[in-house]
């Protein structure tokens, strides 16, 4: 009994001395509990946040409180915003993103059937509940000034945070979120009708989690497990919405929402959350950017960023060597490096045996970085230099892929160079919109590479055949042996130029990308953190050069038409504004109505060739239907397919591509009838309206055109060909169909094998 109790004794006495001592941080929210936040709740629940050493305090918003304040003046370390911290941005708030939650915002615009608002078009008049702030409000207003409704068509009301003024008909619209408000007015018997910026062209981030720049320098470490906790916090809360759910209405439940509520909001955001992604936290460069141009149009920021500088990227900011890893260097004198010797244009040797490519330009940057010789073994093929790796032969891969597999000899640095995966097919194979297309088919890989791996085991279906090269994976694509061939679209398109010209094509690109760091053998832990501060250190601008230097073909990209309308819209916004401050100076309003007229113009033309775009087509396609539905006319569509367009882009180059879009263009038009409706549709396709018509002048005019097009000589390139599908609009047929119409026509054409009329 007694050596019992001083075992309890002793035992009382070491629990503080094992005991976990945490660091207390403050998390801010950008509203009070509730499901939006069960990402942050379940990471402390759950322990994540403990695991790494921290006592997270998750504190509700109150009024007055500025999240990016908060954290920029550490009375917060991290906190919850909004995208309008774009605007504290460019004010020279230094804030950091860690990570995007919701992919796409919830803030929609409520109404109730019983209004009658059916369309954007009828807000004109009506109250609405809104800030009516560009700051906060800025995609909803621009979702309404999109469709020609300004702030002065509507009356607006203080928030009152009550959706049931809606069928009390104290009000006709609410600002809300799609994962709350709706669901509260259909349990109070409303109908809700809901309006997303999205669906106008306007879709932006939400709840990005923030910390300062001075916080991340000081706490590197902390930072970066504190996002991993959380972003671990949030896969956990989706994958058990109801667990989560249960804990927020135990010790969260400062709303007194229901549970039913609860499980509603977070099916809704768990869309958002992995909204065109299956990432949670994922954060885009170009989608911020075209957020932040948004911004700049309205006048809220006048200075552009370097977005590279606010998301948050792993050891960014460790970038000099201490005193072990300087010594470390001093007695090396080399690195041995082995890379894949049949890689281009990332890596090879030339006929001289030089080292050569994007990753040997790379490597010079290092070398001059770190003051050292990275001495090149010469390996006959990717596979020998795996077997070099793992006898440790070499110290490094050049470029790599980490793998499970690699990691039982390799460790890796952060990615610096990120390419797109594409399959090759012949040119005669359809488009591969997804990777389960290729199901059924053999798909050739080089053996050892990192996707091989990856691929297998994310589609275990897939009938993945092992090749000695690129080389090799394209000679047996082109002798018909396999289906096709899986690469990034650097090396392939670098094979293009020189081989399989008109034999092979890029078929699709797959969802992942290929993310290449350098493999460090995993004995050396030194070695790895040397690499990576040198990757930490190559600026964007030396990123640039290298891709520019090795990279000639690219993916066409059709014009954002969303993007250059709403970017229009809000132009002509901004100048109806002057114009209602500025309305008494006649003069100024003269010149105004001038810039809105040219304004408008702009807004309905393809910006490369000056034809009709893509929504203007829409509108008179609407327009034709309501005429031809109430006079009984017969109207007709022409979709046209510039043939094997994609070859002038991967010989020529865009530029050049870019001229024949100009000049077919002309062809078009130059013999349409002036009635004819002749528009860009997307890409190399164009669609032509033939309003009052009939199918023989319709069959004419497309074999007309069809001629028209062979027989010219087009500048740098010489004679090409286009395939047209043809189709009537049948008496109260929807849009969709006589379209669909015309598209079935026109891949008709296409396996028929081209420059041919199709008509349906």
């Amino acid at each position: 009994m007694i050596f019992r109790n001083i075992l309890i004794f002793i035992s009382l006495l070491l629990v503080p001395l094992n005991a976990k001592e945490l660091k207390q941080v403050s998390l801010q929210l950008q509203w009070k509990y509730q499901f939006q936040f069960a990402g942050y709740i379940l990471a402390k629940e759950k322990g994540f946040y403990e695991d790494i050493g921290l006592d997270v305090s998750i504190d509700e918003w109150e009024h007055g409180i500025n999240m990016v304040d908060m954290v920029a003046s550490n009375a917060s370390q991290y906190a919850v915003s909004r995208p309008t911290s774009l605007i504290d941005i460019s004010k020279g708030k230094e804030i950091i993103y860690l990570a995007t939650i919701f992919q796409s915002s919830p803030l929609v615009l409520l109404s109730d059937a019983s209004t009658g608002i059916k369309t954007v078009k009828d807000f004109k008049d009506k109250r609405i509940m809104t800030t009516g702030d560009l700051n906060t409000d800025t995609s909803l207003l621009s979702m309404m000034y999109s469709q020609g409704i300004s702030l002065d068509d509507l009356n607006v009301q203080k928030p009152t945070f009550n959706v049931k003024d809606l069928l009390d008909k104290k009000t006709d619209l609410i600002a809300s979120y799609i994962s709350n408000e709706p669901f509260t007015l259909k349990e109070l018997g409303g109908t809700p009708v809901i309006f997303k910026p999205k669906d106008y062209g306007f879709d932006f981030y939400n709840d990005i989690v923030i910390t300062s720049k001075k916080y991340l320098e000081n706490n590197p470490s902390e930072v970066k497990k504190f996002r991993e906790a959380t972003l671990k916090g949030w896969e956990y809360a989706f994958a058990n919405i109801e667990e989560s759910v249960e804990i927020i209405l135990e010790k969260y439940n400062t709303q007194k929402k229901t549970k039913k509520a609860l499980e509603y909001e977070a099916k809704e955001l768990k869309k958002l959350a992995f909204y065109k992604t299956n990432e949670i936290g994922t954060i885009e460069v170009q989608k911020l950017e075209k957020i932040y141009d948004v911004y700049k149009l309205l006048g809220l920021v006048n200075k552009e960023l370097d977005f590279d500088q606010i998301i948050y990227s792993e050891n960014s900011l460790d970038t000099s060597l201490n005193k072990k890893e300087k010594e470390y260097l001093q007695n090396k004198k080399s690195i041995k490096m082995c890379i894949d010797p049949n890689w281009m244009p990332f890596e090879s040797f030339d006929k001289h045996g030089n080292y050569i490519g994007m990753s040997a330009d790379y490597y010079k940057v290092f070398e001059k970085t770190l003051d050292i010789t990275f001495d090149v073994l010469k390996t006959s093929s990717w596979k020998q230099s795996i077997e070099y790796a793992k006898e440790r032969k070499c110290d490094i891969f050049s470029l790599a892929m980490e793998t499970p597999q690699r990691k039982k000899y390799m460790n890796f640095t952060t990615p610096y160079l990120t390419i797109p995966l594409v399959v090759t097919t012949k040119v005669d194979v359809h488009f591969v919109n997804e990777i389960q297309d290729l199901i059924g088919k053999k798909i050739g890989i080089t053996r050892g590479y990192a996707f091989a791996e990856i691929l297998k085991s994310k589609y275990p279906s897939l009938d993945l055949v092992s090749v000695e090269d690129i080389d090799d994976g394209l000679d047996q694509v082109n002798s018909g042996k396999l289906f096709g061939y899986i690469g990034t679209l650097a090396s392939i398109g670098y094979k293009f130029q020189t081989k399989y010209s008109g034999q092979l094509k890029i078929s699709g690109k797959i969802t992942d990308n290929w993310e290449l760091g350098i493999g460090v053998r995993n004995d050396d832990k030194v070695l790895l953190g040397i690499l990576q501060k040198a990757i930490n250190n190559i600026t964007q601008d030396e990123k640039r050069a290298i891709l520019n230097k090795w990279i000639s073909i690219k993916y066409e990209k059709g014009i954002d038409y969303a993007l250059l309308y709403q970017t229009i819209i809000i132009f002509t916004f901004i100048l109806l504004v002057v114009l209602y401050f500025y309305f008494k100076q006649k003069q100024l309003k003269k010149k105004l109505e001038y810039a809105y007229k040219e304004l408008e113009k702009i807004a309905i033309r393809d910006k490369l060739t000056g034809i009709y775009n893509r929504h203007k087509l829409d509108e008179i396609l609407e327009i034709e239907k309501i005429q031809s539905d109430r006079h009984g006319y017969k109207f007709g569509v022409m979709l046209i397919d510039i043939d094997h367009f994609k070859k002038v882009n991967d010989t020529y180059g865009h530029h050049i591509g870019d001229e024949i879009l100009v000049e077919f263009s002309r062809i078009l038009l130059k013999n349409s009838r002036k009635s004819d409706y002749v528009g860009r549709w997307g890409g190399e396709e164009f669609l032509i309206i033939i309003p009052n018509t009939n199918d023989k002048d319709m069959k004419h005019f497309a074999d007309t055109l069809k001629s028209k097009i062979e027989t010219n000589t087009f500048k740098n390139i010489g004679h090409m060909t286009a395939s047209i599908g043809v189709a009537t609009y049948e008496n109260n047929e929807e849009i969709k169909s006589i379209i669909h119409k015309a598209d079935n026509a026109l891949y008709t054409s296409k396996n028929n094998g081209r420059n041919q009329v199709t008509f349906k």
